[in-house]
C-alpha cells in the first residue's frame, strides 16, 4: 500500500501521553500513514513517601485480591516489589487473586508475572469495573494501588459494597519537568487533525501549558479525542467538545477507531 493510499494519510496527530506509553501508539499511527506530534503533558513518578505501599507490599498475604485500574499502577506495584525482595533475605508470597480494568490493564499484569483472574473487559470507567467487580469481592480484603490522583471514588464505592479495601499511592502523576517548545509551536501555527487525551491529567495539563485561549482557538479547527468516558467527560467540563473517542486503550483499538472516525468526519471539524 502505497503511503497516499494508508487509512490515516494526511491525517496530522498530537498525542499527549507520557513517553513510557506513546511508542506502541506512535508505530501504529505512522503505519497507519498518520503524521504524529508527541507533545507529552504529564508523566509518571515513584510516590513522595513509600511508606503505605511498603507496608502494603510487607503484608500480601493479609489480601484475598488486588486490583489494578491502570497499566501504571502495575508497573510501578512491581517495581517497588522488587525492589524492597532484594532487600529481603526472602520475598513476601501472596496468595491473591488478581482483577484488571480493561484488557490493557490485564495484559501489562500478565507480562509482570500477575495474571487477572478477573477482567472487567467491557469497563470504560471506574464505576463500571465496580459494578463488575464488587459482587465477586464482597467481604473480601482487597489492596487497590493507585495514583495520587485516582481519588477515593473507587474506594469507597467498593467499601460500601462490603468489599475491605486497602488503597494506596504506588505512583504520582505531574506535569513533566520541561516541555517540547518545538513541538508546542508547531501545534500553535500548524494545528491538527485531532488532539489525543489518555487521562484526564493530560488534558488538565495541556490546558495548563498552552493556556485556554490557545485551546479554544484549536478547538476550533482542530477535532479533539480521549480514551474512555472519564477523558472525555474532563474535556466536556473544560467546555471543550469531544469528536472523537476510543473505548479501549489499547494501540490497535484507537487506531481503528481513529479510522473510522476519519473515514466518516465531517469536514469542518478537521484541520483546513
Amino acid at each position: 500500500m502505497s503511503a497516499i493510499d494508508k487509512p490515516l494519510a494526511g491525517k496530522r496527530i498530537v498525542l499527549t501521553r507520557a513517553p513510557e506509553q506513546a511508542p506502541a501508539l506512535f508505530r501504529a499511527l505512522n503505519d497507519a500513514g498518520a503524521s504524529v506530534i508527541l507533545f507529552p503533558c504529564i508523566e509518571f513518578v515513584p510516590p513522595e513517601d513509600y511508606g503505605p505501599l511498603d507496608d502494603a507490599l510487607s503484608h500480601l498475604n493479609h489480601f484475598d485480591w488486588i486490583a489494578f485500574t491502570s497499566q501504571n499502577a502495575v508497573r510501578f506495584f512491581r517495581q517497588r516489589q522488587r525492589e524492597l525482595d532484594a532487600m529481603r533475605s526472602a520475598p513476601v508470597t501472596a496468595h491473591a487473586k488478581i482483577a484488571a480494568l480493561g484488557v490493557a490493564t490485564a495484559e501489562a499484569a500478565t507480562k509482570e508475572g500477575l495474571p487477572a483472574e478477573f477482567v472487567a473487559s467491557g469497563a470504560r470507567s471506574g464505576a463500571d469495573f465496580v459494578e463488575a467487580f464488587a459482587p465477586l469481592a464482597r467481604g473480601q480484603k482487597l489492596l487497590l494501588p493507585q495514583s495520587d490522583q485516582a481519588g477515593e471514588r473507587i474506594a469507597a464505592t467498593l467499601g460500601a459494597a462490603g468489599v475491605v479495601v486497602t488503597s494506596v499511592v504506588a505512583y504520582r502523576t505531574c506535569v513533566p519537568q520541561s516541555m517540547d517548545n518545538d513541538a508546542l509551536a508547531r501545534i500553535r501555527s500548524e494545528g491538527a487533525d485531532l488532539i489525543f487525551f489518555g487521562s484526564p491529567s493530560a488534558f488538565r495539563n495541556f490546558v495548563e501549558t498552552v493556556g485556554k485561549e490557545t485551546v479554544t482557538q484549536l478547538a476550533n479547527n482542530s477535532a479533539f479525542g480521549a480514551i474512555g468516558s472519564t477523558t472525555a467527560a474532563a474535556i466536556r467540563e473544560a467546555g471543550v467538545a469531544v469528536q472523537f473517542e476510543s473505548p479501549e486503550p489499547s494501540a490497535t483499538a484507537v487506531v481503528e477507531s481513529m479510522e473510522r472516525y476519519f473515514a466518516g468526519s465531517n469536514p469542518s471539524k478537521v484541520r483546513q
